[in-house]
């Protein structure tokens, strides 16, 4: 065999390995329409979220078209709901935020006041309790670069930290991963720890979802008395001897001094080399937060921590995505939407809808061959061209009659 012919038959098997069917992009398409379910199904994509107030979780975007200068100043940054994305900022150089919690909508607020919003205008009031990290400049994680970073060529996966909501790349976490990142349901990066200090209690407490304790539990007595509302003492009892001292507590009606029984369940902070949480980065286990305590010291900890979150299941980005899948599940696929659409509109319209959907896969199919013939790339500014002289072509036939068989 001679080198043409080695290259002919090597240029053909290639092709052969390369070739992608029908069924191929059909599954890639049913894939991607399944994580965009997950990412946008749990969000409203027809009206502005604004008059709902701040919710658990949804989709949002920053529109550096509308506001350019939040690349650079902090205190311009701006986040916009799923349907204002597409009814007001449609063409626009969009950020995607993947999902925020505990957001209210910023389009045409104060926070932008050169834009009118289309589908609430009347928005008045400041959104005091939405926060802005740098993901609303386009910029992520503790090296403060955009994603996909066009000076970073090295392979890596972007983790969300579900305290901050920042993303972060697995290699500037300064830990070592779990070998297998499906293990981990959450992650909490080094600052969040630091910051949050009662974390540090359940690192290593928590595994597949069970937490492992002993008998003892951290008991604060308090009286609730107005002549010593304050006094507390602290102690430790066992479970059963703490249910005892409470039924004893609450059986005397006529006691003028009430105790309250208030258990906290938070580990003791181990310290020292053999302590289970290492500066840095933690992972954790589905379910973790169900064993956090929620006695009234450890309460008033998250609030003042400002992670009250951590208690509400619907803060969970697992809980808002398999949300949004049932949703979508209940509406159908965007296949079967379109059936429905399509058996909804009259005998003539379909005709016409399922002809010019004939006339655009033809066009398309021999626009595409001569890009084969040729061997050469198509690029976008081809595509752009071709449904550009598609537009100019329907334009062009706008007022001339139609015919229909009858």
């Amino acid at each position: 065999m001679d080198a043409k012919n080695e290259d002919s038959s090597a240029g053909s098997s290639s092709q052969n390995t390369s070739s992608v069917t029908m069924v191929d992009v059909l599954n890639e398409q049913l894939e991607q329409e399944a994580e965009s379910d997950a990412v946008l199904g749990g969000s409203d994509d027809k009206n502005c979220t604004y008059a709902q107030g701040y919710i658990y979780r949804q989709a949002l975007y920053s529109c550096l078209t509308c506001l350019p200068e939040s690349r650079s100043e902090a205190d311009k940054r701006a986040g916009v709901c799923l349907a204002c994305s597409y009814q007001c900022h449609e063409g626009h150089e969009l950020i995607e935020l993947y999902t925020k919690r505990n957001f209210r909508c910023d389009c045409g607020g104060k926070r932008m006041p050169g834009i009118r919003c289309k589908l609430d205008p009347l928005k008045l009031e400041v959104n005091e309790a939405n926060l802005y990290n740098q993901n609303f400049s386009g910029l992520y994680c503790t090296c403060n670069r955009p994603y996909p970073d066009p000076e970073d060529d090295i392979p890596d996966e972007m983790i969300q930290c579900v305290v901050c909501e920042d993303w972060y790349h697995s290699r500037h976490l300064d830990v070592e991963l779990p070998a297998n990142t499906k293990e981990f349901a959450e992650m909490i990066c080094g600052g969040c720890m630091e910051r949050v200090d009662v974390l540090k209690h359940y690192v290593g407490k928590i595994e597949n979802g069970n937490r492992t304790l002993d008998d003892t539990l951290q008991v604060d007595v308090t009286g609730l008395d107005e002549s010593n509302a304050t006094a507390t003492a602290d102690t430790s009892v066992t479970v059963n001897e703490s249910k005892k001292l409470d039924e004893s507590q609450t059986e005397d009606a006529n006691c003028s001094k009430r105790l309250k029984l208030d258990i906290c369940t938070k580990p003791p902070l181990e310290v020292g080399e053999s302590a289970r949480y290492k500066k840095g980065a933690t992972f954790w286990n589905d379910g973790w937060r169900q064993h956090l305590c929620r006695c009234t010291g450890c309460l008033e900890t998250y609030k003042t921590s400002k992670v009250e979150f951590l208690l509400e299941e619907k803060d969970t980005v697992q809980w808002y995505e398999e949300n949004g899948r049932t949703k979508k599940a209940t509406e159908g696929s965007s296949y079967e939407q379109a059936v429905r659409a399509l058996g909804q509109i009259g005998r003539f319209q379909q005709v016409e809808v399922l002809s010019g959907y004939n006339t655009l896969k033809s066009r398309l199919k021999d626009f595409l061959d001569t890009f084969v013939a040729s061997q050469q790339v198509v690029t976008e500014k081809d595509i752009t061209d071709f449904f550009a002289k598609l537009n100019k072509e329907k334009q062009n036939k706008v007022g001339t009659p139609s015919y229909f068989c009858r």
